[in-house]
């Protein structure tokens, strides 16, 4: 998540460190960048993206749309293992919850005390919080890619990198974006430990997130 260049600092500097260095078994995709990145816009329409496929969210997960500026690019394969497809399908859902507590101006929207809880859930709704209290939406488009899916005993980890070159704050009041120019700031490096849902083996919850900022090799 990005607006002003120091909006989140405190937020990451929260996190807690996760590492995914134990061994275990593995998926993972790059499809080498090849795939172009839509521009941002700034629309000034607020109605919602179409629902999405229902394979796409548990069965009772709360909504997750998004407004129309609000783009993010999923461009990363499929894992071969049904616990590892739906622990990616709910990273993804994590973080579209938290673009959708941003559109909302809610920390405490219900898709973000669905798809996390503990320091996951404390970090996305600082993340939606610091847009709330600058009077901020999001505009544009986030790309994630290069993801890698491990299992840890009960937990899966995914990693995966961001392109933040094309998304930006917006001004709620006057419409304003608050565009910046691409640079090592722009690229980020995800970690997020992802458990079951308590009572539930069809969705899946991000309990740890740690986020690496710069990440140059993101760039590359």
């Amino acid at each position: 998540m990005r607006t002003r260049t120091a909006l989140t600092a405190a937020a990451l500097a929260a996190a807690v460190t996760l590492t995914l260095t134990a061994c275990g078994d593995s998926d993972s995709g790059d499809d080498g960048g090849t795939e172009q990145i839509e521009g941002a816009k700034d629309s000034s329409s607020d109605a919602p993206e179409s629902p999405k496929p229902a394979e796409e969210a548990p069965e009772g997960a709360p909504d997750v749309s998004l407004p129309k500026d609000i783009k993010l690019v999923f461009d990363w394969d499929e894992p071969s293992k049904p616990d590892h497809v739906a622990a990616q399908r709910d990273a993804g859902n994590y973080v579209r919850s938290i673009y959708r507590g941003i559109a909302e101006q809610e920390a405490k929207d219900p898709a973000a005390q669905f798809y996390a809880r503990e320091q996951a859930l404390t970090y996305a709704q600082d993340q939606i919080q610091a847009y709330v209290d600058e009077s901020l939406t999001a505009t544009g488009t986030e790309r994630y890619y290069r993801a890698e899916v491990k299992s840890y005993g009960d937990s899966v980890g995914i990693s995966f990198c961001v392109d933040q070159s094309e998304i930006y704050g917006k001004e709620i009041k006057t419409g304003e974006v608050l565009r910046t120019e691409e640079s090592d700031a722009s690229y980020l490096f995800y970690q997020v430990s992802m458990a079951k849902i308590p009572g539930r083996d069809d969705a899946w919850q991000a309990t740890l997130i740690d986020v690496e900022g710069e990440a140059a090799q993101c760039r590359q």
